[in-house]
């Protein structure tokens, strides 16, 4: 869908952006713009913040370029959109900017940009964050953040303006194309595996492709070249107070809960680990494992 982005542009390219060496002390991170809330509680301030960029050249057919998204660390509250045609950055640049915080239609955007500094170039991207299209669809908590969906069903190939609705099974999510639609359209009852950065418009959270290389076709069942998943097997799942995982190496474990938030996060050294869950209030969980050779995924209902 392309959403009509016309209001100070044309402005910002008349206004001198100071892009140097010298770096401004960072006054605010990205959690603390989104605040952890539907708006920002930073509204019509001016921050100076930092992050790496994970997609740029966002695009509309009646403005041109229109912006990029920028991500400070990984887990929910750590991305942003950034609303500004006058800076050209490129995937991976870490960057620091001093900005006004907006609330446009209820999507938190940085505008009317004063200072812009990359620190750094080819910078390794925060890991996408695997989670379920229903989850997707009604988070705030990854808006602006660069997501994945695993072996979603193409339900609806052209839902207008080049949008397509996905389903993996748990509810629906949108994808959108201000920087990518396939050449040859969607094809419906196809599962794909798509990665890209949440967007807010027209009362609807969707991902924001970046390029080809963020859609993979046909079921996946481990890691490929396109950064995929690997799934993580968790046992007994339902489960009531502890779980085992189906790991043989160290790494680093994270369970996020539903609303995004991570409730448990352990370093785990020892294999097939057994982790304790009774704190945890009953409901769905998505569970990561980061070990030095795999990334592993899954999810486990706590009851």
């Amino acid at each position: 869908m392309k959403h009509i982005y016309t209001i100070g542009l044309a402005l910002l390219g008349c206004i001198g952006i100071q892009n140097t060496s010298s770096a401004q002390a960072i006054t605010h991170t990205i959690a603390e713009i989104q605040g952890e809330l539907f708006s920002s509680p930073l509204i019509e301030q001016v921050v100076t913040t930092t992050g790496i960029v994970t997609a740029n050249n966002v695009t509309s057919a009646t403005s041109g370029t229109i912006g990029f998204f920028i991500q400070d660390g990984e887990g929910p509250w750590s991305g942003v959109y950034v609303y500004d045609n006058t800076q050209a950055p490129e995937i991976g640049d870490e960057i620091i900017i001093e900005a006004e915080v907006a609330e446009f239609y209820d999507v938190t955007e940085l505008v009317n940009l004063t200072y812009y500094n990359v620190v750094s170039s080819d910078n390794t991207l925060p890991a996408p964050m695997v989670m379920t299209t229903g989850e997707l669809s009604s988070s705030e908590a990854h808006e602006g953040c660069l997501v994945q969906i695993i072996n979603a069903t193409c339900v609806v190939p052209d839902a207008d303006y080049n949008e397509a609705i996905f389903d993996d099974g748990s509810g629906e999510i949108k994808t959108n194309d201000y920087m990518y639609f396939p050449e040859a359209g969607w094809v419906a009852d196809q599962v794909y595996s798509i990665t890209g950065c949440i967007h807010y418009t027209f009362e609807e959270y969707k991902i924001e492709i970046r390029n080809a290389a963020d859609v993979v076709e046909g079921a996946v069942n481990g890691v490929g070249a396109s950064n995929m998943a690997a799934e993580l097997g968790i046992f007994p799942n339902p489960a009531q107070d502890a779980i085992r995982l189906n790991s043989n190496a160290p790494g680093q474990l994270r369970v996020i809960d539903a609303a995004g938030r991570t409730v448990l996060n352990e370093n785990i050294q020892g294999s097939y680990p057994t982790i304790d869950v009774s704190g945890l209030a009953n409901g769905t969980y998505a569970v990561e494992f980061m070990s030095d050779n795999n990334r592993l995924v899954s999810r486990f209902l706590k009851h």
